[in-house]
């Protein structure tokens, strides 16, 4: 619930190595959950870069501490700051789950990874709520026009795609008024305010977008 919190856990994933070593550089590390190269994209939203010193800074602000000489794991109010962390189990999403688990032992969360059959996982996961954290893969290509409304909006908290349960008026409002509206101008401004909305509050992290080459014929 504490936004510093969720920062530093972005701030302590090193997700270019994600992007090099489980992509081979064929991926882009993500700031928005936007995709750039589209009208809606806001090229100015910053990017949080990898920061394991700072992110430790972070939730030490916050209280997260690590007491005595034996402990790992940072603690407030003697709860450890320790979670389970649902993904699909297949091996890209249990690489990558085993890449942020060993990022963030490194700051010293604790982190149980849990494997989902991937048939289930929406059902039995996300659906429902039922996880602590969970990686979670975002799939616009169903629709040309970058809406979010699906997963961001509040309205979808409860039983929609919105799996954080995000619930923020103002992003909301934005990419409501962003549907009803014909004026590019002015939906391309509700976009960029909601990007900049979500950027400050990061009620997910971003991780990367995904690039796909194709061979094509010089004829074409």
């Amino acid at each position: 619930q504490e936004t510093e919190v969720r920062k530093a856990l972005l701030m302590g994933i090193d997700r270019n190595r994600i992007v090099s070593q489980l992509f081979n550089g064929q991926a882009i590390v993500a700031n928005s959950v936007i995709l750039p190269g589209t009208w809606a994209y806001n090229d100015q939203t910053p990017t949080v870069l990898y920061d394991p010193q700072g992110a430790a800074d972070l939730l030490k602000n916050a209280g997260y501490v690590i007491s005595g000489e034996t402990s790992t794991v940072r603690a407030k109010d003697d709860v450890k700051l320790s979670f389970v962390f649902s993904f699909p189990d297949d091996d890209l999403h249990l690489n990558i789950a085993k890449m942020i688990q060993e990022d963030w032992e490194k700051i010293g969360v604790e982190v149980e990874l849990e494997a989902v059959p991937p048939d289930t996982f929406v059902e039995q996961k996300l659906d429902p709520r039922a996880y602590q954290a969970a990686l979670i893969d975002l799939n616009l290509s169903q629709t040309p026009d970058p809406d979010p409304y699906p997963f961001w909006d509040l309205g979808q908290a409860e039983s929609g795609q919105n799996y954080s349960k995000w619930n923020n008026r103002l992003a909301s409002d934005s990419i409501e008024q962003a549907r009803i509206t014909a004026d590019l101008t002015e939906r391309t401004r509700l976009y960029h305010n909601f990007q900049a909305i979500f950027a400050e509050e990061l009620p997910a992290l971003p991780l990367y977008y995904p690039v796909y080459n194709y061979g094509v014929s010089t004829q074409i």
